[in-house]
């Protein structure tokens, strides 16, 4: 597990206007606190896109086994599971995790 990879992620069971069901989702916990605690840190992909709303939302182009274009769902940040993650699926770069680390704080 390292940082700014793309796993397949059961977020299920959601709540309210939580993002649910088996999607994919960036990893932004740290080599550190993927090793050591048992849940990480994960920012959530949606095919269905919000035009131009950075830096709530991050365009995430179809690569490796990400089929699909997507989205990342800046504002939906949340601390799961270990057990949660399914498989990687593909990793975002070091530039564009730098792009989503800048609309992170840019929300926090």
């Amino acid at each position: 597990m390292t940082r700014g990879d793309i796993y397949l992620v059961d977020f299920n069971p959601a709540s309210g206007g939580e993002m649910g069901k088996i999607r994919p989702a960036l990893l932004l916990s740290d080599a550190l606190h993927n090793e050591y605690l048992p849940t990480v840190i994960v920012m959530p992909l949606s095919t269905h896109p919000l035009q131009d709303a950075m830096p709530y939302s991050i365009a995430i182009t179809a690569r490796e086994a990400l089929r699909q274009d997507s989205w990342l769902c800046v504002d939906e940040i949340r601390s799961l599971s270990k057990s949660r993650l399914k498989e990687k699926i593909a990793s975002v770069s070091t530039e564009e995790y730098e792009v989503i680390k800048a609309c992170l704080c840019q929300i926090l």
